[in-house]
């Protein structure tokens, strides 16, 4: 499939969870996902197909939130940036 072909269903995943970062892998031909700080588990998310997608963002969605003790925010300052791709292809405007 070409980075075309998931636009679609980047653009519906983007909607339906629009704090969760969502991408198509192209080269390892697996859907990922990164959580809301809230609901961090430390890792991305990846499925072999959108329906195990859904199934692990619904599970980790339904979880209570991630838990912070603010002393440790403050002793170690502002958490680190998180660099991962914006969208499918670069210039798209689902993300």
């Amino acid at each position: 499939m070409t980075p075309e072909d998931h636009s679609t269903e980047v653009s519906f995943l983007v909607r339906r969870y629009p704090q969760w970062t969502i991408w198509y892998g192209r080269l390892t031909g697996s859907w990922w996902a990164l959580p809301p700080r809230e609901r961090d588990i430390g890792d991305f998310v990846e499925a072999a197909d959108l329906p195990r997608l859904i199934a692990h963002i619904e599970e980790i969605q339904s979880g209570p939130p991630a838990y912070r003790d603010p002393s440790s925010i403050l002793r170690l300052g502002a958490p680190p940036v998180r660099r991962v791709p914006l969208a499918v292809r670069p210039g798209d405007p689902a993300r």
